[in-house]
């Protein structure tokens, strides 16, 4: 069997060009939108990783050098360069600080919806950046011999003080944190998308299956012209007419059926094919168990019909078993199952059974595999 696989979705695309030009007011949308989600994507994307680290990794190491240069502006002389050395360890514990938030304390409580834990330990480490500022003050000047810009570290207005530092640094996580807010709402859009798109394609999908009216009037109208010339042939064309209707309207509200449900539907569908054209043979061979074996409704609808509107003859095999599908549809002319069935197939076998499936088809045969769950 030669196969070939699909791996790739299709999404439907909308021309928003009139043709009689562009419109104004949707160029200027479209313009704020594309600089929208440049914007968005360099926020969420994790292609953009690298450069959203370094640019947020530049800007905190500036806020924070001023920080420690205002700190020790007052023995600033003295310090030298090893001023450079005390920017780069407050870098360092502000880093870790900020990593820990984005990387622990928003995945494991904010996201989870633990917002009083989360907002406890983000106060906490938001307090603690500052106090750990003017231990490594009160050290540093202690051992390098430098004057102390605070006279008494035991006064508890300093620590107060701290709150108001720490509340800035509180905006500061909260940025971040809102990132991460707002990268977890576009996953989640995305996913409903998604989602909405799949069940709308497959509505549409199942809806294209169905039988159409002028299917539906020309076997009305055939079976009313047999009547008084071949009853026994208008009576049986009505009874599968029946099975046909009832499964579509029953059977196919369902998610999925029985193989063997879709068998008779399809041997249905060709009968009343058969008692419409003269000289129209058909064949259904079945290997395996299709009692035990579920798959969505209408699946093998459209290019069954597709493969039989031109052909004197076909013959349809289905090949099953626990882990796989199989089915190979031959039809006895020079020309393949029309581009519109075929694409219209893979979008339905790309929501469904995605990366799941092989599927060729060429002149006079086409033929589907598929890896079951």
């Amino acid at each position: 069997m030669i196969t070939q696989l699909h791996w790739s979705f299709n999404f439907c695309t909308h021309d928003w060009v009139k043709s009689s030009g562009r419109c104004y007011f949707c160029t200027k949308a479209r313009d704020m939108a594309e600089k929208s989600s440049l914007l968005s994507l360099f926020l969420i994307d994790g292609k953009y990783r690298f450069w959203r680290y370094l640019f947020f990794g530049i800007v905190g190491a500036i806020i924070i050098s001023s920080m420690v240069f205002v700190a020790y502006i007052d023995c600033s002389v003295q310090l030298g360069t090893r001023i450079y050395l005390l920017c780069l360890s407050s870098c360092i514990v502000y880093a870790i600080a900020m990593l820990l938030n984005y990387h622990y304390l928003v995945p494991a409580f904010l996201l989870k919806g633990k917002y009083i834990t989360y907002s406890v330990l983000l106060f906490g480490t938001a307090y603690l950046l500052p106090t750990l500022s003017i231990l490594q003050e009160y050290f540093v000047r202690n051992a390098w011999g430098l004057p102390h810009r605070i006279s008494n570290y035991k006064c508890l207005l300093i620590w107060v003080d701290n709150l108001s530092s720490s509340m800035l640094l509180l905006v500061c996580f909260l940025g971040v944190s809102a990132i991460m807010l707002f990268r977890q709402w576009k996953k989640q859009e995305e996913q409903l998308n998604r989602m909405e798109y799949a069940h709308l394609q497959a509505e549409v999908n199942k809806l294209k299956g169905l039988t159409t009216p002028s299917f539906l009037s020309e076997t009305l109208q055939r079976a009313s012209n047999f009547v008084s010339t071949d009853a026994t042939k208008a009576n049986e064309m009505l009874m599968q007419l029946g099975k046909v209707l009832r499964y579509q309207l029953y059977d196919c509200n369902r998610d999925e059926v029985l193989l063997s449900s879709e068998i008779r539907y399809l041997h249905s569908l060709l009968r009343i094919k058969q008692l419409l054209k003269d000289g129209f043979e058909y064949e259904i061979e079945t290997i395996g168990q299709p009692h035990n074996l579920f798959i969505p409704p209408l699946l093998f609808t459209a290019l069954i019909q597709d493969a039989a509107g031109n052909s004197t003859s076909l013959k349809i095999s289905f090949t099953c078993d626990v882990h796989s599908l199989s089915f190979r549809c031959g039809y006895d002319r020079d020309t393949g199952i029309s581009d519109h069935a075929i694409a219209s197939l893979r979008r339905r076998l790309d929501l469904q059974f995605p990366e799941r499936y092989a599927l060729v088809s060429e002149a006079g045969i086409t033929e589907l595999k598929i890896a079951l769950p």
